[in-house]
């Protein structure tokens, strides 16, 4: 059970202009929920798009830094 608020009335008044053949405010309810949920994944995608071209760009900056045996050299340092 929810509580209609202030809030989520004018929600629920805008979802019916937005689906003007849905009958019942529970409908709505539903509806409004189904597209948030969409909005959140699609939002939660596009940053980890956003994430994921920043560490590119970060490895491009990182090419050439190290010698190409670094690691080897680090690891030789440690049995030593």
């Amino acid at each position: 059970m929810i509580t209609e608020s202030d809030e989520l009335s004018a929600s629920l008044d805008e979802a019916a202009e937005r689906w003007p053949d849905c009958k019942s405010r529970t409908e709505l309810l539903r509806l409004l929920i189904a597209e948030g949920s969409k909005a959140l994944l699609l939002k939660a995608d596009n940053v980890k798009m956003q994430r994921e071209a920043a560490l590119q760009s970060l490895q491009k900056i990182g090419n050439g830094l190290w010698p190409a045996d670094f690691d080897a050299q680090r690891k030789s340092e440690w049995q030593e």
